[in-house]
């Protein structure tokens, strides 16, 4: 039996899995030898050009000032927007919460924010910012926004708080997020937001809603201690990918991701090599020869069945592999969607954890040709994807269908 990695997989983690392999299989079947396919090595992807491509790869710095460190005034408000995208009401909440006592009215009164929702729902009849919404992409969902945040529970106590008329700025990045979040979530959507016709778009906004408010009122934006720790602190936690920090790591998280990446992206541009690497260690195989594959080498192995005769092959298991999928988009590189596996493909077995985002089941779209087998490694996703080589239900079913 070969055992044929995945994505991503480098020494010393190759030969850690193939011993769990060897030693599942141990005693169920000490007559099937295990064999080594390991192709990360010498055909996997790399950084051949040692980072040359990253912005300030090795050193921290930033592309554009390859002199100094990567920071910068605006980042506390990039990881802001990050975070309302997510959470259009994110700031009113803590403001309202630390502002005071709820106002509590008389009868036919006013809220202190009545008459910032009364300009709030006229704000469609101004040119100049339906001009700025439209730049920034969301001028078709700016009044079903304003229309979602008013109504909601936290837009309801923010008006009735005394924070309401010290910030018309939040209820306008409230409004705005709501609309970025409505359109991005379009299936189909490709708009690309403007940031700088965002921020025009909330200037205009606060400005409009602050002249509704009594003189003095309004003045300046809400950066209150409250406000700015939350928000500082959820941002951060929430949004660490999207952050000042992670651009500052940026060569750690590259060095992180991109053997997975590089290994998929490699495979569809250029996968020859890996699969004649495969093709080798076929042919110096004692027959028969089973095929244990994982992930893309799943893939790897199932495109080198279908474009060569290998007699030796008697047996093909696929775990947790995206080979179906691949076929479904149109993606397989060695066959067209619509066209059937060819008859030298020998006997697949293809075994998925339902809970392996990246695991797929192929019945449905081979029909008669593959048989999926779903196995239970009791552990979340991303776990999931490499928890088969210590589930013994794994081990079971080769032992009953090895040759």
């Amino acid at each position: 039996m070969l055992f044929v990695h995945g994505t991503g997989v480098r020494e010393p983690g190759y030969s850690e899995s193939l011993e769990r392999v060897r030693e599942g299989l141990r005693a169920a079947r000490p007559d099937v030898t295990v064999t080594p396919c390991y192709w990360g090595g010498t055909a996997g992807s790399a950084l051949r050009s040692g980072g040359l491509s990253v912005p300030g790869y090795g050193t921290g710095r930033d592309a554009a000032d390859p002199g100094g460190p990567v920071h910068g005034g605006d980042d506390e408000d990039i990881e802001l927007w990050g975070l309302l995208y997510l959470d259009p009401l994110f700031e009113l909440r803590p403001a309202a919460a630390g502002s005071g006592e709820r106002v509590e009215l008389a009868p036919g009164a006013v809220p202190p924010g009545g008459s910032l929702s009364a300009a709030a729902q006229a704000l469609g009849g101004d040119d100049g910012l339906r001009e700025l919404l439209g730049a920034a992409g969301i001028g078709a969902e700016f009044a079903a926004a304003v229309a979602a945040v008013l109504t909601s529970p936290e837009g309801r106590d923010f008006l009735r708080s005394p924070a309401a008329v010290a910030g018309p700025d939040l209820l306008a990045r409230a409004f705005v997020a709501e609309a970025v979040r409505r359109r991005a979530g379009v299936s189909g959507s490709g708009t690309a937001f403007d940031g700088t016709a965002r921020d025009a778009a909330v200037d205009r906004i606060t400005g409009l809603l602050a002249e509704s408010l009594p003189a003095g009122a309004g003045a300046g934006t809400h950066r209150g201690p409250l406000v700015r720790g939350v928000k500082r602190l959820a941002g951060r936690l929430a949004l660490g990918l999207a952050s000042a920090q992670a651009v500052k790591r940026r060569s750690a998280l590259t060095d992180a991701a991109h053997p997975a990446a590089g290994d998929v992206l490699l495979y569809l541009a250029r996968g020859g090599a890996i699969r004649e690497l495969v093709a080798e260690a076929v042919r110096a195989a004692e027959p028969p020869v089973v095929l244990l594959a994982h992930s893309l080498g799943g893939i790897a192995s199932l495109d080198l069945l279908v474009e060569r005769a290998l007699p030796e092959v008697e047996l093909l298991v696929t775990v947790g592999s995206q080979a179906p999928f691949l076929y479904e988009l149109g993606a397989l590189p060695s066959l067209e969607h619509g066209r059937p596996l060819p008859d030298r493909v020998p006997r697949w077995i293809n075994v998925y954890d339902p809970r392996d985002l990246l695991g797929y089941i192929g019945s449905g779209v081979f029909p008669g040709r593959v048989e999926d087998v779903a196995v239970d490694g009791r552990q979340p996703f991303p776990l999931a994807h490499s928890a088969y080589w210590g589930n013994p239900e794994l081990y079971r079913l080769l032992a009953a269908e090895l040759p």
